[in-house]
């Protein structure tokens, strides 16, 4: 967990308070001296409440700073007018006398922070933005023209620069708002054949010549409440043919300069295609491993809906998964008070649940041992429960897990052998659990490709990389 991050993500909730705030005071302030009326209190008020949540936004707006994804010249800008106006709004609720020119000023130096603030959201001219195109950007290159032995000259074949032509609009109009040289989310541009390559903060993104394991092209196929779905949901999202094209490119060699005919026909990626891809692209798995998913998924049988039903009487909320709708996502959430015989009865579906989540305290390691059957499990939430060491070596048999959250519970070092033995395991949550430093550093060694968090706050700082590379 990242608290800077967390503290930085109340920023855009916070940053449009005192906007609106302030500029109804700066009305206020016309109105008073327009009508002659006695307005000073409600002026007084609104000054001061805009100016604690200019405060505030400035906080929160230094912690999102530091995760190092924006521009930092055009965020030093927006920070320094952003403290201005709260240091201007101030001043109009401390000095009354000079309060209509303090104001004045105020509500200009906002405007002029709330533009850059825009521009870092979404792009330079965002507020006037033209769909028209520069005449120069079509980069169409003839064949120099080929004549045969009779001195006749053959059609001139039209040839399309894959990369500029096809792909570079989608990123400009789908990426670039989160990924350029403005705003680098995760660390990652996509404005550059350089930063492309390069990569974010978690490695590459492109594997020349296999889309599935390039993650620019696999992310665009998660299921869209994924965190890791691009863009994210609330954007606008790729089209089927824009897929596609990205899929064609990467599956070409992701050649930057490479040409193809203009009159190529880009073949289609059905909807079929996109859904098995979804499985597997969370994280990079080989063909074998992905083959298995998909034939896993086709054998279960339908789950029973006289046992869903009973579930859901229990308040356990399930959800329907996967391309089938075999796969059961449970949720013990609503379960005030656990029982044993809960577990029981979701043991009639237990090939049919990937995900389970039991954060409740009553449940215990004697109940532990009626988890071993659910061989398909692939997260496992268990946080805030009273399992031990004793109860953890009940999941020797799931060796299908990727995830797995221990969160504040009684598990310790002794456990580190049984949880080191999930070799597919790629996230570990153990904060506030009785593992030792030390068992976290052994952890670390013997899992290295899992994500471990137990709760180590670190502050990152602002990635000072600037400039950009022209293609």
């Amino acid at each position: 967990m990242d608290f800077s991050k967390i503290i930085g993500q109340f920023h855009p909730l916070l940053v449009h308070l005192p906007i609106g705030i302030l500029l109804f005071a700066f009305v206020l302030i016309i109105y008073e001296r327009w009508q002659k009326a006695n307005l000073l209190s409600a002026i007084s008020i609104a000054l001061l409440l805009g100016s604690f949540a200019a405060a505030l936004s400035c906080l929160t707006g230094w912690f999102l700073a530091q995760s190092g994804d924006y521009d930092a010249e055009l965020v030093e800008k927006h920070q320094w007018t952003g403290i201005s106006s709260c240091i201007l709004g101030f001043s109009a609720y401390f000095f009354q006398k000079q309060r209509m020119l303090i104001s004045s000023i105020m509500v200009a130096v906002l405007a002029v922070a709330g533009h850059f603030g825009g521009t870092i959201t979404h792009g330079e001219n965002y507020l006037f933005a033209s769909d028209e195109k520069a005449s120069d950007t079509a980069i169409i290159s003839e064949k120099d023209t080929k004549i045969d032995s009779t001195n006749q000259t053959k059609n001139l074949v039209k040839q399309t620069f894959l990369y500029k032509e096809k792909v570079l609009p989608i990123l400009e109009k789908k990426c670039y708002n989160c990924h350029s040289s403005r705003k680098k989310k995760g660390g990652l541009r996509l404005d550059n054949e350089v930063f492309i390559r390069k990569g974010g903060k978690n490695g590459e993104i492109l594997k020349a010549g296999n889309p599935n394991k390039s993650l620019l092209y696999s992310h665009l196929l998660l299921p869209l409440e994924k965190e890791k779905h691009m863009p994210p949901k609330g954007k606008p999202q790729l089209t089927s043919n824009e897929i596609s094209i990205i899929n064609f490119w990467i599956k070409k060699g992701a050649s930057f300069t490479g040409e193809i005919e203009d009159e190529t026909i880009i073949p289609q990626i059905k909807v079929a295609e996109i859904s098995n891809v979804n499985i597997a692209s969370e994280e990079v798995l080989s063909k074998e491993s992905f083959e298995n998913l998909l034939t896993a998924e086709t054998k279960l049988d339908i789950p029973n809906e006289m046992v869903l039903q009973k579930l859901k009487n229990q308040k356990i909320v399930v959800n329907l998964e996967g391309n089938s709708g075999k796969k059961l996502d449970v949720n013990f959430v609503n379960v005030k008070n656990y029982n044993p015989t809960y577990l029981s009865d979701l043991q009639e579906l237990k090939e049919n649940v990937f995900s389970l989540k039991i954060n409740n305290k009553e449940f215990s390691d004697a109940d532990m041992d009626q988890l071993k059957e659910f061989n398909n499990l692939e997260k496992l939430n268990l946080e805030r429960t009273s399992i031990t060491d004793k109860g953890i070596k009940n999941l020797e048999s799931l060796k299908n897990l990727r995830q797995l959250n221990l969160y504040n519970t009684e598990v310790s070092d002794e456990s580190i052998e049984t949880i080191s033995s999930f070799k597919n395991l790629k996230v570990l949550y153990l904060w506030k659990t009785k593992i030792s430093e030390e068992g976290i550093e052994k952890l670390k060694k013997k899992m290295s490709n899992t994500r471990i968090e137990y709760g180590n706050f670190k502050f990152s700082k602002p990635d000072s990389l600037k400039g950009t590379v022209k293609l």
